[in-house]
């Protein structure tokens, strides 16, 4: 009985495992050298979470990419902010309050979400009520009446809020070169946004990465700026 319920219990895996970082910095848009032993990397990926074997779109948030090139890193959220068009900076999101966006139709004041995504072989619908037909003739199939038996249906393995947090980064200590996501506000149309900037502000001291509108080379690490 032991063995049963190890075999069918899910493994706890962390989103640096699940996203690596890629083999080098500068294969992401813009890298900063915080130390003699940390280099830090970003990517934007604008409202695009990158699930394996799918990807689903995030209504009133927007995706960073992260990596950390080290082996000795205590990783913290509360560090990093979003600077879009040069106005202020943004805080990091959490994954809790990211995934619930998806989860529940009503959350943030959304009158009603449908998001589709594909996990593996199975899909996954979110938020779509089921409705009686409209017309003669109408297609869509009603609504069962109450009583009825719900129906067997395929199991999902991760339902999209669960990427969202399975590949989040976490806080805590970083273990050799890894990845993650991070998510931050914006409700605004990404194609005006000309400038975007991931700031790092840590006891090292401040850095910029321009993801988007810097002049300056994507493989030129930003040097530190002073504290505000």
């Amino acid at each position: 009985m032991r063995f049963f319920l190890l075999a069918v219990l899910p493994l706890a895996v962390s989103a640096q495992e699940i996203m690596p970082a890629r083999p080098a910095p500068t294969e992401y848009r813009a890298q900063a050298t915080i130390n003699a032993k940390v280099i830090l990397a970003a990517e934007f990926q604008g409202r695009t979470v990158p699930a394996p074997d799918a990807a689903f779109i995030l209504k009133h948030y927007v995706v960073v990419e992260v990596a950390l090139f080290t082996r000795d890193y205590e990783f913290n959220s509360g560090r990093y902010s979003l600077r879009l068009n040069g106005k202020t900076p943004l805080l990091a999101q959490t994954p809790g309050m990211v995934g619930a966006s998806l989860k529940y139709a009503n959350w943030e004041n959304q009158r009603q979400v449908t998001a589709e995504a594909g996990v593996g072989n199975a899909g996954v619908i979110l938020g779509r009520q089921d409705t009686a037909p409209r017309f003669p003739g109408d297609r869509r199939a009603p609504a069962p009446p109450p009583g009825t038996p719900p129906q067997e249906t395929s199991p999902v393995e991760t339902a999209p809020w669960d990427w969202v947090a399975k590949l989040a980064w976490e806080d805590g200590p970083v273990k050799g070169p890894s990845g993650g996501l991070m998510y931050f506000p914006h409700n605004g149309n990404l194609a005006k946004l000309k400038t975007i900037e991931l700031i790092y502000n840590g006891e090292e001291g401040l850095f910029t990465l321009h993801l988007r509108g810097s002049s300056a080379s994507p493989a030129k690490s930003t040097g530190p700026e002073r504290k505000p």
